[in-house]
């Protein structure tokens, strides 16, 4: 019988610069900093894991970060790992969860050992949580920002070759944001994917008004429309609503089975740095049993984070559901000595790093 024991575990310290100030609530991020977590076994097989919550949205800070990785290493290293962990049915849960460890630490330890598990069957990561991955993913462009930033962005990523667009929208008047949804709408052609964010900007009321007045412009979904998830609620049982919704937010706040009982919920946008890794592909298989659509979306990971994403998207998704990995463009540098290209709007799964050295060594050190 092998056994699997992690033999080294060594973390390093990131820290990217980005091309312009990132607004998460009340937050301006002019970088995106971050632990890379490299494990490896007596057989030399060598594994990364990225941590790197978002300030805004998680609640932990790298303070945090850095005492629980630390405590993880002197609990695992070379003591046998558990057998039933590539299979993502509660394996790591049973194993971690009595270390009470944040979201973005149980996502980044969680996918340096699934990538170590990988590596030792020598295949990819996709293919240890599928048989049947697909090849590529299509990326979800994201539109934020003034109305002439959003149109130019739009009109270049439509030139590209994008199908699939998110629009922030509830920054605005309800008439701005109606003109600007229209607008884009009418840029991208009727064939295209639209969906719109609001980040629960909006009272029942002000949702109501305006879901009416886009009924008729086709969109996906609407994400997190009102300010709670009990007033989202109310706005899905009103009568003459006829786009669809997504949750995010709500995910953390309510269980699977609450959230997933809310009337016209077409899809649920998972963050995995958020929820965990195991968490989110259970929270996708389950949608996908219920006929919603689970849309794995980035915190603004690293390169190495975005490709360990779309191995979890093409792993989860059968048929070809846009996914909110277009995140990447909002950095100056990046990790990876060879980060992800997306061409014509869609991501091939490329192999992820196997070792520090195929990451740009000026952006971090070690712990």
């Amino acid at each position: 019988m092998v056994v699997l024991k992690i033999s080294q575990f060594n973390t390093y310290q990131f820290k990217l610069p980005l091309r312009e100030p990132l607004l998460i609530g009340k937050h301006s991020l002019t970088h995106r900093q971050g632990l890379i977590v490299e494990i490896s076994d007596d057989k030399g097989h060598i594994a990364l894991g990225e941590i790197s919550p978002l300030p805004g949205l998680n609640r932990e800070d790298m303070a945090r970060v850095g005492t629980e990785i630390a405590r993880v290493r002197s609990l695992v290293v070379n003591c046998e790992l558990p057998k039933d962990l590539k299979e993502l049915s509660g394996g790591f849960e049973k194993w971690l969860g009595p270390f009470h460890l944040t979201p973005s630490v149980r996502f980044g330890f969680e996918m340096a050992v699934l990538n170590l598990l990988a590596a030792r069957k020598g295949i990819p990561l996709c293919r240890l949580i599928s048989d049947s991955p697909r090849a590529y993913v299509t990326i979800n462009g994201l539109l934020a920002g003034s109305f002439s930033q959003v149109i130019d962005k739009a009109g270049r990523l439509l030139g590209e070759g994008y199908t699939a667009f998110k629009l922030k929208v509830g920054r605005n008047c309800l008439e701005d944001d109606v003109t600007l949804a229209t607008t884009v709408r009418n840029l991208i052609g009727g064939t295209s994917i639209l969906r719109l964010d609001a980040n629960r900007a909006w009272t029942v009321d002000h949702a109501l008004a305006i879901l009416k007045i886009l009924a008729d412009i086709n969109i996906d979904y609407i994400e997190e429309p009102t300010k709670t998830f009990s007033s989202l609620r109310r706005l899905a049982s009103k009568p003459g609503i006829s786009v669809p919704i997504a949750l995010d937010e709500s995910l953390l706040e309510v269980t699977p089975e609450e959230a997933l009982s809310v009337p016209r919920i077409a899809a649920i946008v998972l963050k995995p740095t958020s929820l965990g890794l195991e968490r989110a592909v259970q929270l996708a298989r389950l949608a996908t049993t219920l006929g919603v659509k689970p849309v794995i979306s980035s915190s603004f990971e690293s390169g190495l984070g975005l490709k360990a994403l779309s191995h979890i998207a093409a792993s989860v998704n059968k048929s070809d559901i846009p996914v909110g990995l277009g995140t990447l463009d909002w950095f100056k540098e990046d990790l990876l000595v060879t980060p992800s290209d997306i061409e014509k709007g869609q991501m091939l799964i490329a192999e992820l790093p196997k070792a520090c050295e195929e990451i740009r060594q000026e952006f971090f050190k070690k712990q």
